[in-house]
């Protein structure tokens, strides 16, 4: 199987245009469509029709990227965490009708609050509400890094739900802007857990989803990590002709998965 995925944007021409250049190409996709409020709350059925008959003879291996929207699964306030739930639920729902083996939701841990009542309370309803979900779907979640400052935040929660199938995306771009953390850190503790990544760059400052090679972050190194664990990486740059610069810097450097060694 194909390590790499590619990501088309919300729109259906660009589904259709990177599910052609997937195919001619042996990788995957992540869709994002459904991850959006304004397509949850519309007319999504008839989408989801389109996406399922364009998907039917696919050989690859699909996933799909939840809503992520201020959805706290563990905020203090209960019609909050209802909603937050509620719209999990939903991708859920639509990444089954799809046949999709993973589904990328952001973990929403809020590094702004510091107290380490906040962290007990985030690990304990995040665990419960995982396991919940990991009984009714036989899905693989992917926690995705956003503003967490740290990888053991993460290491904590799946060590507390403890199940094969709620493992990590980590994102690089997301990375940069938010750890306060060396990335290899970030290797260490998680480790294999790490079986998916979104790539990116950008300048340290904001996560503007960049080709690798225009931002700071040192893909030497990071290939270097992603060699040891072998994760499944997915191309989050945006447009079709951006994807494809991406793929090539990788290979024109053979960084992970077009290393010498693959």
């Amino acid at each position: 199987m194909s390590k790499v995925f590619v990501q088309p944007k919300a729109d259906l021409s660009s589904f259709y245009e990177f599910l052609k250049y997937a195919v001619e190409k042996n990788y995957n996709v992540e869709i994002t469509a459904f991850a959006y409020p304004h397509v949850l709350d519309g007319k999504w059925q008839e989408l989801l029709k389109k996406y399922k008959l364009n998907l039917k003879n696919f050989k690859g291996v699909i996933s799909t990227h939840g809503a992520f929207f201020d959805l706290i699964v563990a905020s203090l306030d209960r019609k909050i965490a209802e909603v937050a739930a509620e719209r999990i639920y939903h991708n859920l729902k639509i990444a089954k009708k799809l046949g999709a083996r993973y589904a990328v939701f952001h973990a929403n841990y809020n590094a702004s609050i510091r107290g380490s009542w906040y962290r007990a309370k985030w690990v304990k309803v995040n665990a419960a509400f995982w396991k919940k979900v990991l009984k009714k779907y036989k899905i693989t979640i992917l926690l995705e890094n956003f503003a967490e400052p740290a990888p053991d935040i993460l290491r904590q929660l799946l060590d507390e739900v403890r199940s094969p199938r709620l493992k990590i995306c980590l994102d690089t771009g997301h990375l940069n802007v938010y750890s306060e953390v060396s990335t290899g850190k970030w290797f260490s503790v998680l480790g294999k857990d790490i079986c998916y990544m979104h790539i990116n760059d950008n300048n340290g400052k904001a996560d503007t989803e960049d080709i690798p090679g225009e931002g700071n972050i040192s893909w030497r190194k990071m290939s270097e990590n992603m060699i040891k664990i072998k994760p499944m990486v997915v191309f989050e740059v945006g447009t079709m002709e951006k994807t494809k610069k991406a793929i090539e810097y990788f290979k024109k450097h053979k960084l992970y998965p077009f290393n010498a060694e693959e």
